[in-house]
């Protein structure tokens, strides 16, 4: 909902903001912390329109961080299986209905699928080719030419840097020089050690940074052009 309103929020704000055309928006970034971080992630895969997102204390993955808290919960819906966690997904705590919902939304759910375990385990390597051949369309629509600073609390309890790190590795390893997507994507992701959920003054410099680079790339892309 929060990313629905974020881009129904972008297709009329020039209008408020320049009512006579004399300017118009060419760059937009966005910014959002815990939930709005959970958003952001959204924002950036689904509005084209959006050319980079920094993400605070946020998480792609809200299979695992959803199932990382029925765990700690122990919920008996977690607890009630041979393998704990089986029949989370599916479960009256986590319906049918909003299984589908995250799949069709969610950037981790969308390239990886459905969790394997509490935790996502996820390959590093290159995906096979007939796997990079699913993914390859996903990716370019989803990330291409896009970029993207995370950061995350080393001791946040309320989204644990466990839940983000997987999809993190994996995409960070897919858009890495040499990497098996040459879609132009950067990515940067930053750990601060000994950081709750919160963002601190260190974050904001790193997201101030990152704005000021992005503007500034983008500007020398449009000249060049």
């Amino acid at each position: 909902g929060t990313a629905s309103d974020a881009s129904l929020l972008m297709t009329y704000l020039s209008s408020y903001i320049f009512p006579s055309s004399d300017r118009a928006i060419v760059t937009n970034i966005v910014l959002g912390v815990s939930l709005g971080g959970h958003a952001a992630w959204q924002c950036l895969v689904h509005d084209t329109r959006i050319s980079a997102a920094i993400i605070v204390i946020g998480c792609p993955d809200y299979f695992a961080l959803m199932s990382d808290r029925a765990r700690l919960s122990k919920l008996e819906s977690w607890v009630d299986s041979p393998t704990p966690g089986t029949h989370f997904l599916g479960s009256k705590d986590f319906p049918a209905g909003l299984v589908t919902a995250v799949e069709l939304h969610d950037p981790a759910a969308m390239l990886l699928g459905k969790l394997d375990g509490p935790i996502r385990q996820v390959n590093e390597a290159s995906p096979s080719p007939a796997e990079q051949t699913r993914l390859l369309p996903l990716m370019k629509r989803l990330f291409q030419g896009k970029s993207i600073l995370n950061l995350s609390g080393g001791t946040d309890k309320l989204v644990p840097h466990r839940c983000v790190e997987g999809f993190m590795k994996w995409l960070k390893a897919a858009a890495a020089p040499g990497g098996w997507f040459e879609g132009g994507i950067h990515v940067k992701d930053i750990l601060f050690d000994n950081v709750g959920h919160q963002m601190t003054p260190e974050m904001v410099v790193e997201a101030v940074q990152f704005v000021a680079e992005t503007l500034q790339d983008q500007l020398y892309t449009r000249i060049d052009k």
